[in-house]
């Protein structure tokens, strides 16, 4: 199984990842931020986004020509990650996506500067704001593909709230669903489900 784990800069993904480890547990789970940290120690604070980003994908490669289960974060901002979701697909992976949302840019951008102020790696404002539309246009197109979809809202503190989950076009929606969430419904069947639903906390 191919689990792609996506969202926004700051939205949650390795927080999520990092409370709920014998839920990713299947297989090696893909960082690239810890990836470029690795490097970036390596070099004596030389950091290189686009060398981790190559080590990445030569892993997810290795991964999907062993036919292992596997999961990979991603802020789904360009097409990288739905090309490698088409290929697993036609490979036989199973296709599980979770989504991370929160109701806009700014929260991810604050708690980016609370990163920076503990020591973590910053992304460009500029950077944010650009990518985080194209994040959720990326995921309507991944959502089609997949077998098994999760989507959660993670921006207050009351933690990761689940917003809908179940299979393309029978989708259940938890109302309710946040203004984000809107443009992912698509065409999904609508089926109300009960409120309150939530697991661990914000990053």
């Amino acid at each position: 199984m191919l689990t792609i784990l996506a969202g926004s800069n700051g939205s949650g993904k390795s927080t999520l990842t990092s409370a709920a480890r014998e839920e990713f547990q299947l297989g090696p789970v893909l960082d690239p931020d810890a990836i470029a940290k690795s490097i970036r120690d390596a070099s004596q604070g030389i950091e290189n986004d686009i060398e981790a980003g190559k080590r990445l994908l030569h892993r997810a490669e290795e991964l999907l020509e062993n036919k292992q289960s596997f999961t990979v974060e991603t802020t789904l901002s360009g097409t990288t990650y739905l090309r490698m979701a088409a290929r697993a697909t036609r490979a036989g992976f199973k296709l599980a996506v979770i989504f991370v949302g929160t109701t806009s840019v700014e929260i991810n951008i604050q708690r980016i500067h609370a990163r920076v102020a503990k020591g973590g790696h910053d992304i460009p404002e500029e950077v944010q704001r650009r990518r985080w539309p194209r994040t959720l246009r990326n995921m309507q197109r991944l959502l089609p593909l997949a077998n098994m979809i999760v989507i959660l809202d993670n921006s207050t503190e009351q933690g990761y709230v689940l917003v809908a989950a179940g299979r393309p076009g029978a989708l259940s929606w938890i109302e309710p669903v946040p203004e984000w969430a809107s443009a992912l419904r698509g065409s999904s069947v609508f089926l109300p489900i009960a409120s309150g639903n939530k697991a661990g906390n914000p990053e």
